[in-house]
């Protein structure tokens, strides 16, 4: 079935600017973001801001620390999930013209398919990751075999890595819609989400680009002065005394940047996940029949 990519990118535009409370799914998302940095870097930052004071990190504090750290990991996976299936939900709804939905809503109808949703992240996570190891062992092995050579002849290999792994993510979020719309397992959904790549590879592989290289590109424009600021922060508790011209140009720089960030982080995803649906809904529907949106089975 040919794919219409610019009426796809067009109308998750309409949905994502339209339905702007989706974009508090994304924020939120953001802000667990935000929240994981001070603690990875807080080893770093304690002895700097705490200055001649005696600083020193005992096995528990490390032990604590690591485990929080864990903790924030494990919770982001269910919490990306329930994100992304509310948003999809959303704009599903949204492609349907169905009347309005309140965010609490959209949270509520996503539990049902958390599970499924989030065994298809991990077993695509698990697929790429498991790809890439054996990637990175022949690049070693050769390097080591041919003293360095070998990684010059296998750099075309990781540059195409990055295209596979964008498809892999198309695949991927296929797979999730077919959870969603159609209601199915995570083995049927993944298959589905493979032949629907396989089936299409020009047309997914150029909305691959818009998604992942477009607004990836936009996010790091906008990520870098905070980055900025971030690296900045501990050089005004060097000195003895708290330099407030660099605290004041970090701390400036993050209040007018991270809400920036947060609110465009949420604008995108709501436009990724559109793009994502709208794509499976046109390779299974067609552009003109509206789907039947099934209550969820039992995971």
């Amino acid at each position: 079935m040919n794919l219409d990519i610019g009426e796809v990118v067009s109308r998750a535009w309409q949905i994502s600017w339209k339905h702007k409370s989706l974009w508090l799914f994304g924020i939120f998302l953001g802000l667990i973001i935000f929240a994981i940095f001070p603690l990875a870097f807080s080893p770093t930052l304690l002895p700097i801001i705490s200055q001649g004071s005696e600083t020193s990190f005992t096995p528990v504090f490390l032990i604590i620390w690591i485990g929080i750290i864990l903790l924030f990991f494990l919770a982001s996976f269910p919490i990306t999930a329930i994100t992304h299936t509310s948003i999809t939900l959303g704009a599903l709804h949204a492609d349907q013209e169905k009347e309005k939905f309140a965010v609490g809503e959209l949270t509520k109808k996503s539990l049902p398919f958390i599970g499924r949703v989030l065994a298809v992240m991990l077993l695509f996570a698990a697929g790429m990751m498991l790809i890439n190891l054996i990637i990175q062992a022949i690049s070693f092995f050769f390097t080591i075999v041919t003293l360095g050579f070998g990684s010059l002849c296998l750099t075309p290999l990781f540059v195409l890595m990055y295209p596979a792994f964008m498809i892999a993510s198309a695949g991927m979020e296929q797979a999730i819609s077919a959870v969603i719309v159609d209601n199915m397992k995570v083995m049927d959904a993944a298959k589905k989400g493979w032949d629907l790549v396989r089936a299409n590879p020009a047309p997914i592989f150029v909305l691959a680009l818009v998604i992942y290289l477009g607004v990836g590109i936009v996010t790091g424009i906008i990520m870098l002065p905070m980055f900025v600021s971030l690296f900045a922060l501990p050089f005004g508790f060097m000195e003895q005394n708290a330099n407030w011209t660099i605290l004041s140009i970090a701390l400036g720089s993050g209040v007018v940047f991270i809400p920036m960030f947060l609110v465009f982080n949420g604008w995108a995803l709501v436009f990724m996940k559109s793009v994502w649906v709208l794509t499976y809904l046109r390779l299974t529907r067609g552009s003109t029949s509206q789907p039947v949106l099934l209550e969820a089975a039992p995971s």
